[in-house]
């Protein structure tokens, strides 16, 4: 048609924003029902102020538990949540005193690949709690600028991994540091050049220089 103009599809990309709710943080039944994963344990579910990283702590563990955010593939509430089949399993989550208490189950499901997956299961106190974290996980998950991130924000988001895991004196266990390169000679020398092998570095005097 003459004077008629090509489509024009426009995408709006929008910062990562982090709710309130993901950032504060709470209460969550963890159960898993593979061999020897441990009886439901009470956890403490959080995400950092950047959107990086899911984590939380709780039960026997002491060490913080971190996921990828970019690693998660799917998040599902109500009858679309991975439900329990054991009796027992059944019987703590409360299936047999209360309706509904599929909307307060929350499945996260990550993976390196498309192939892989795994799943993460929690349970909410509330049904509320339930949807906001699914639907503000699987924002931060989906969001088309942080999977097209830059330099300076990947360095940010490995700097936030350390911090996130600090022993119980605020230190950051050097283990940790040589994690996360490949060659970890290289790392050590690069420790000790720094004056940092000292088995822990401090997280106060590390700070994450943006500009």
């Amino acid at each position: 048609m003459a004077g008629a103009k090509p489509g024009v599809h426009a995408l709006q990309l929008k910062p990562v924003c982090v709710h309130e709710t993901l950032k504060k943080g709470g209460k969550f039944i963890k159960w898993d029902e593979e061999p020897n994963s441990g009886p439901p344990t009470l956890v403490t579910l959080k995400v950092d102020p950047d959107g990086f990283f899911l984590y939380w702590t709780g039960g026997s563990n002491l060490e913080v538990e971190i996921l990828d955010i970019s690693n998660i593939r799917d998040t599902r509430t109500g009858k679309y949540a991975k439900l329990p089949k054991d009796a027992k399993y059944r019987e703590v989550l409360g299936f047999s005193r209360g309706p509904n208490v599929e909307g307060k189950m929350l499945t996260v499901v990550h993976s390196t690949d498309l192939v892989n997956i795994s799943f993460l299961n929690f349970q909410a106190m509330q049904e509320d709690t339930a949807k906001i974290w699914t639907d503000e996980l699987f924002a931060l998950a989906t969001n088309i600028l942080s999977q097209n991130a830059s330099r300076n924000t990947f360095l940010l988001k490995a700097h936030t991994k350390l911090k996130l895991q600090v022993n119980q004196d605020g230190k950051i266990p050097v283990k940790n540091i040589l994690k996360m390169f490949s060659d970890k000679k290289k790392a050590e020398t690069a420790l000790e050049q720094c004056g940092l092998m000292n088995n822990k570095v401090s997280d106060s005097s590390h700070a994450f220089a943006s500009k």
